[in-house]
């Protein structure tokens, strides 16, 4: 094959072009700090990166999902705890009102102490968080004490988060299950309590008896909470793992698409050499022109 200097000219014109579009690659990558800018450079790298971004938002999402559970749940454990302090403290004193020593009076004052704890564990059942009555089931717009009792009205249905794929968690529990419903709920019961403190002549067996009624729902509670306190402790195991998943996903991400500064560096210097190389030896393939003969 007869190699001809038209040919020898494109050769060089071509492998000069090729040496520049390196160069040119190599400083978009140290200005970017990025192995591509665009997704033709590196197709299945711009695909995986995709991959991989989808599955830092879902990421996301889900560790949303578990702060919102945890706050939740949280909330309700710290509600549930003060119902049972309220409790614990009217078992107490009913245990001050069960003794023949006391008169109508201190009877009266330990009665009238009751009333307001009732009172406050009504606060309790309709404790809110952003808003929304925790413990109303799904009707978080409603308040589950109504002023009387827990509302009959008031649904038990659960609310669930998802915290991973194909994984949910109910952050709720309802006031019906802590404190039952009427006739037989913690209001009816205290109820009951109040009017054998007010008895004229005391009612000592029947306070003594309360005592008893006042720990049942004190041992619901207690169960309810551990209910709670379960479900977050597995709630923040699974933000561990989140974060473990999150970091991960990153790093696979960079390892894909960030540049060595220092490789690329080298490669650009490299590539530099080269092309200055190829410039002269260009110009020395390079025929003469006939203006050069003439001269």
């Amino acid at each position: 094959m007869r190699i001809t200097q038209n040919m020898l000219n494109n050769n060089m014109l071509y492998n000069l072009g090729n040496s520049l579009s390196r160069m040119d690659r190599l400083q978009d990558m140290m200005s970017t700090g990025k192995k591509i800018s665009k997704p033709s450079h590196d197709p299945m790298v711009a695909i995986r990166g995709m991959l991989f971004r989808t599955k830092l938002s879902e990421n996301e999402q889900y560790r949303a999902n578990t702060d919102e559970a945890v706050n939740w749940l949280d909330q309700a454990e710290s509600s549930i705890s003060e119902g049972g302090s309220i409790l614990a403290r009217i078992k107490d004193l009913i245990t001050q009102a069960a003794t023949d020593t006391n008169g109508v009076s201190e009877r009266e004052k330990i009665s009238a102490e009751v009333r307001q704890l009732r009172e406050q564990l009504g606060t309790v059942a309709n404790t809110t968080f952003a808003g929304k009555y925790i413990f109303s089931g799904t009707q978080i717009l409603t308040p589950p004490y109504n002023g009387t009792n827990i509302d009959s009205g008031i649904n038990e249905d659960p609310i669930n988060l998802e915290v991973s794929t194909n994984i949910q968690v109910q952050i709720n529990v309802t006031a019906k299950e802590m404190f039952g419903e009427a006739p037989n709920s913690t209001f009816n019961m205290l109820d009951k309590v109040i009017s054998h403190l007010e008895s004229d002549p005391a009612v000592t067996d029947e306070l003594k008896a309360d005592l008893d009624e006042v720990q049942k729902h004190i041992d619901n509670l207690l169960k309810v909470r551990a209910s709670v306190g379960g479900r977050t402790n597995r709630i923040e195991l699974m933000q561990d793992r989140l974060e473990t998943q999150h970091d991960g996903t990153e790093k696979m991400i960079s390892d894909g698409e960030d540049a060595d500064p220092a490789r690329v560096i080298i490669d650009l210097m490299n590539n530099e050499n080269v092309y200055r190389s190829a410039l002269g030896a260009g110009a020395r393939i390079i025929q003469p022109s006939l203006l050069d003969f003439l001269r």
